[in-house]
């Protein structure tokens, strides 16, 4: 499977991720995220470089759980940004934008996920989350 990502979007999650990965090495700065979190933003920024293809329902997942943290920081920056400014200040209208691309693609991947565990279901009779499941891999 192929999670489509167009050039906003990706500038939208590498910013994102950035910041997240930022708070993270500096102490005192920012909410710090459990060590396997950081780790998988981190391993998730490296994929950005265009369209990303996953290759299990566990790697969908994971790239679920790093992108529902993404929305939520880039969602926290954007009210920052709204209250500590104003509504219409550069930086709360660009946090506005980068939150609508993290919405976007994290409602796609959901949307990825629940077609990817029908498959599994459909291909192995089993329950998405049993371990046949865990081995099913989805070519490109």
């Amino acid at each position: 499977m192929i999670l489509y990502l167009s050039f906003e979007e990706l500038a939208a999650l590498g910013s994102c991720a950035e910041r997240v990965l930022l708070a993270n090495s500096v102490s005192g700065h920012g909410i710090a995220a459990p060590p396997q979190l950081v780790a998988d933003v981190e391993q998730f920024s490296q994929r950005l470089t265009g369209d990303i293809s996953i290759s299990s329902l566990d790697d969908q997942r994971t790239l679920q759980l790093v992108v529902k943290h993404l929305l939520d920081r880039s969602r926290a920056a954007m009210d920052e940004a709204i209250i500590l400014q104003h509504a219409a200040a550069e930086s709360a209208v660009a946090g506005y934008f980068e939150y609508a691309h993290v919405l976007t693609v994290s409602h796609r991947l959901g949307v990825i996920g629940e077609e990817m565990a029908a498959i599994v279901q459909l291909m192995t009779g089993d329950d998405p989350d049993s371990e046949s499941a865990r081995r099913f891999s989805f070519p490109e």
